[in-house]
């Protein structure tokens, strides 16, 4: 379901978090989030408002810069990206044979503990 700006600040106000439109908007044009722009107006999908949220709690808690943004982004983007093949490999070493199982967990413990 898609927000517009007005909704997605109203969203943000209520999680105790502050933001402007024009602060959204910015977060658009840098492509922090990825609002879409129809006919003059910013419209959000569930997606773009929990990160804008995310980058509001970064910017006022962890006083994260504009400068920083990026980079943080693109760092939780790779983690967000490693937890979802983590997932996909537990998966599949959950629908091997038991002893083959054992052995991979037997091997990631070690190389875990170092």
């Amino acid at each position: 379901m898609l927000m517009t700006l007005d909704e997605v600040v109203t969203q943000i106000d209520a999680a105790g978090l502050t933001v402007s439109h024009a602060q959204l908007v910015y977060f658009a044009e840098q492509r922090w989030v990825r609002a879409r722009q129809e006919e003059g107006a910013w419209y959000f999908d569930e997606q773009d408002a929990a990160r804008a949220r995310l980058i509001c709690e970064m910017r006022d808690d962890m006083a994260i810069n504009d400068e920083a943004m990026p980079l943080v982004l693109r760092l939780l983007d790779q983690v967000y990206a490693l937890r979802g093949v983590m997932g996909e490999v537990q998966q599949v070493i959950g629908q091997l044979p038991a002893n083959e199982r054992a052995e991979i967990e037997e091997k990631l413990r070690a190389a875990l503990d170092g």
